[in-house]
């Protein structure tokens, strides 16, 4: 889910709240971690060659700092004599307020506010290493033009995101201070811990005033590496990849093995740990993903419910998997719940079940929010947090909301008993779900028609549960892509809900009439699409071109009124360059996906067979790339961000060319991407998380980071090739972008999760269970 660079900055690595608050813990992880030895100099000397010594420029400053380990190397080596090598960070939280700069040779925080907890203004820096039973000696010099206390940390980034080293009520004067601290690293070497300092609130803070604070010199030096423990490497990855849930009897069903020395693998029943079934593996396929050999084994025709395992001669054991006609039920479940714990503005009950207990709210983000430029407040309450911030964004929901329409539509997947408030009522679950997103999108409409782009504080929350996030949010403005996106999904919505509530289907369709005049009369001026105002550091949802959105609102609009004007304009719009996508950038596809699969298709055949030609080339090359690159995948060697959602968007593309054309290959080939999600991929993982042996257990997600486990059924991000987060930068180094991987919760360019990532996994599960 890429945002934006803003997302870099504000959201990457946050600060633990236990660790920050809690200063007995801190200071029993610092002494535990590293023995220490600090020592205090004041400068305050104002003679002008002892102020010019300290900010001479180092012809080295900023050359030294390197991964190796040596005695007398520097680990880190900031001088800021560079302003174009500055790597430093900011995240604010809690009221705290400033502005970060490089200014005349040294780190300058211009605090506006400290807030109310020492990290509310954090300065970070990553991408270093630090290593077991290594000596070190961190120095820089600090000063500020009030006296204050503030925090200096060396932190694992992650976890409780306890301190190794640092001093948690350091004193800096209003003449440079210089501070030396030696340690000797005892814990675990961590190949991506954080520099921080905590220029937040102190106790000893009485009346704390806008204030500017100055760093300068800071190293972190090898004294002694001797003893020193190198980097464990990443967890490998069982070289056996299937999916982990396991498959319905009558499932196409694939193994992947990446031990070149195997040649054939057995099927154990592990009750019995007896062989029921043998079989013959591929010859080696070259993988893009991996850079590097897979073979795969075939073993569909193998059917005997029962729970088993993959065995070779070579490699060893695979994950166990089940083979039941009601394997997907508890997923699918889970993977639809994961949208009501997302639910905002209402209480949330752990009467889905006691997994889910930690994770129960109140109410949250009931006040009204300020429409953006103005004094006016509306209340917007209600929809889903989109991610693992509490914000909410219309077209993402709106793309989150069509997917759950077309499952209860092509899949017929219409429980009604999975524990939700609304369960027993007569519809179907999903739709139920679907409404409550809706019923917010309403609130999103202004009166003009038009739909603001989201609601959101300016900057990111803490890691809270979402009843503690409370600061005043704000309604941005209106954009094209929202709107063409809402007048779409109301129209498509029309259709579904007309059988269940029909006053509810005709405030739909009124509503996506009213956002479509909009689109004409606004949509073809715009060419920039929505950008964050500034100052504002929430997710941007950057979207330059509406054409796709506004083809879509036509194609729905005519299938809900019949009116031939839609269609011609959808006629109009559409072009044979338009992305066959689903994400919330790229949304042609669903106004295809609704023609084609319309009873009203055939009555402009010339259209139908253009879109039908498009889509069917589009999946029979697909189909040829996925099948000869390995794990049934067409990314090849370039991973997006999110490219689960790129797995299960896939998965919906080659279910509509099943449904087009009756080719059995492409609804198998739609089920392997739901076996990709769980766990037949080149990383081993189940991307589902707590579904699996070896599934995805510590997601940027900021109720399972508060709670310290899991919300099960949550659809993680995936590899990303051009990972954006320092702790996947620093630790998939080098590594082929099908594997640029690793579970953990500061990774938000790779373990987040989305409301938009589950929808269309929820659609491709649901037709390979309903298949």
């Amino acid at each position: 889910m890429k945002k934006t660079v803003a997302m870099l900055l504000a959201l990457s690595m946050l600060t633990s709240l236990v660790a920050c608050k809690k200063s007995d813990d801190t200071t029993a992880s610092s002494s535990e971690s590293a023995s220490t030895e600090t020592s205090v100099e004041s400068t305050s000397d104002t003679s002008e060659s002892e102020t010019s010594a300290t900010t001479a420029v180092d012809p080295n400053a900023g050359k030294r700092a390197t991964r190796e380990l040596y005695d007398g190397a520097y680990a880190l080596d900031e001088s800021f004599d560079d302003p174009s090598t500055f790597k430093w960070l900011t995240y604010m939280e809690s009221g705290g307020s400033y502005q970060l700069n490089d200014v005349d040779g040294q780190m300058v925080a211009s605090i506006q506010d400290v807030g109310t907890v020492m990290h509310a203004c954090q300065i970070f820096l990553d991408g270093f290493q630090i290593f077991q039973n290594a000596e070190y000696c961190v120095e820089f010099d600090i000063y500020s033009d009030i006296e204050r206390d503030f925090e200096w940390r060396i932190q694992l980034n992650g976890g409780d995101y306890h301190a190794y080293c640092g001093e948690e009520h350091a004193h800096m004067g209003t003449e440079p201070t210089h501070i030396s601290y030696t340690f000797t690293m005892y814990e675990a070497s961590d190949p991506a811990p954080r520099f921080a300092f905590n220029l937040g609130y102190q106790d000893s803070m009485t009346d704390p005033k806008p204030h500017t604070v100055y760093i300068d010199n800071l190293t972190m030096k090898v004294l002694n590496s001797s003893n020193a423990v190198e980097i464990e490497p990443l967890e490998a990855a069982n070289p056996i990849s299937l999916n982990q849930i396991g498959y319905q009897p009558n499932d196409a069903k694939s193994v992947f093995i990446s031990n070149k020395d195997d040649s054939k693998f057995d099927i154990i029943d592990v009750k019995t740990n007896e062989v029921v079934y043998s079989g013959e593996l591929s010859d080696d396929i070259m993988c893009s993903a991996t850079l590097g050999f897979v073979k795969e084994g075939d073993f569909t025709e193998f059917n005997t419910p029962g729970e088993y395992l993959i065995r070779t001669d070579v490699t060893g054991d695979s994950y166990p998997f089940e083979i039941a006609d009601d394997v997907y039920d508890d997923a699918l479940r889970a993977s639809v719940l994961m949208l009501y714990t997302q639910r905002c503005g209402c209480e949330v009950k752990a009467d889905i079940g006691e997994e889910y207990a930690d994770f129960v709210h109140p109410e949250c983000h009931m006040g009204e929010a300020i429409i953006y430029g103005t004094e006016d407040k509306i209340d917007v309450s209600g929809g889903w947090h989109d991610a693992g911030d509490y914000g909410r964004y219309s077209a993402p929901g709106a793309k989150a909301v069509a997917d759950l329409l077309m499952t209860y539509k092509d899949a017929n997947y219409e429980a009604d008993d999975l524990g939700i408030p609304e369960s027993g009522n007569g519809v179907p679950d999903i739709l139920d779900e679907a409404r409550y997103e809706l019923e917010w999108l309403f609130k999103m409409q202004a009166d003009n028609g038009g739909v603001y782009h989201k609601v959101t504080a300016p900057n990111f929350p803490a890691t809270v549960m979402p009843e503690e996030e409370t600061e005043q949010l704000y309604v941005y403005p209106i954009s094209t892509t929202a709107t063409g996106d809402f007048a779409a999904v109301m129209a498509k919505a029309y259709g579904i809900y007309a059988k269940y509530d029909e006053e509810f289907a005709n405030k739909c369709l009124e509503a996506s009439k009213k956002a479509y005049e909009y689109m004409e009369a606004n949509a073809a001026a715009d060419t920039t699409g929505f950008l964050n105002p500034e100052g504002v550091e929430t997710g941007e949802y950057p979207d330059a071109s509406n054409t796709d959105e506004w083809f879509w609102a036509a194609i729905e609009l005519y299938l809900a009124t019949g009116e031939q004007t839609y269609l011609d304009r959808a006629e109009e719009l559409y072009h044979d360059d338009m992305e066959l996508g689903l994400g919330w950038i790229e949304m042609g596809l669903y106004g295809i996906h609704a023609y084609l699969t319309s009873d009203v298709a055939d009555q402009d055949a010339e259209f139908k067979d253009k879109l039908t030609k498009r889509v069917l080339d589009e999946v029979s090359m697909a189909n040829m790339v996925s099948r000869r690159e390995g794990y049934y995948n067409r990314m090849r060697a370039i991973y997006p961000w999110g490219s689960n959602l790129t797995i299960s968007n896939n998965g919906i593309l080659y279910s509509l060319a099943y449904q087009i054309s009756g080719e059995e290959e492409y609804r198998e080939l739609s089920g392997y991407q739901v076996d990709y999600i769980l766990g037949m991929n080149p990383c081993g993982y189940s991307f589902l998380t707590a579904f699996g042996d070896h599934a995805a257990e510590h997601p940027h997600h900021r109720p399972s980071q508060n709670k310290g486990h899991t919300v099960p059924g949550m659809v993680v991000g995936g590899p990303n090739s051009d990972p954006a987060d320092p702790y996947a930068i620093t630790v998939l180094m080098d590594m082929p972008g099908g594997m640029c991987y690793v579970d953990n919760d500061q990774c938000y360019s790779i373990n987040e999760v989305a409301i938009y990532w589950n929808s269309p996994f929820i659609y491709i599960l649901a037709m390979k269970a309903n298949s």
